[in-house]
């Protein structure tokens, strides 16, 4: 690992962190509406994102394996928001 391999992580280990700290912010202080959930949710997917490529290093693995695997996250999100959202229908 090169020194600006290092610094690249680092950078992206500090947004995570920031992305981390806001959307603990957001869900604290926000109602139960659907903006500051599908917020978290958002800024869930885009942590999941950078930790799938970059700290799995799957940013240049076969295009099948990668898209497979972003496609998790992605089904886990939707189903939280279709069930904070039956919740509040139903509710």
């Amino acid at each position: 690992m090169t020194r600006r391999d290092r610094e690249e992580l680092l950078g992206i280990l500090m947004l995570l962190l920031v992305l981390a700290t806001g959307s603990a912010i957001v869900s604290a202080l926000a109602g139960p509406t659907v903006v500051p959930i599908a917020a978290v949710l958002l800024m869930a997917f885009v942590k999941s994102r950078f930790v799938i490529l970059d700290f799995l290093e799957l940013r240049s693995a076969h295009a099948g394996l990668r898209n497979a695997v972003l496609a998790w996250p992605v089904g886990l999100l939707s189903l939280a928001l279709v069930k904070w959202i039956a919740l509040a229908v139903l509710g």
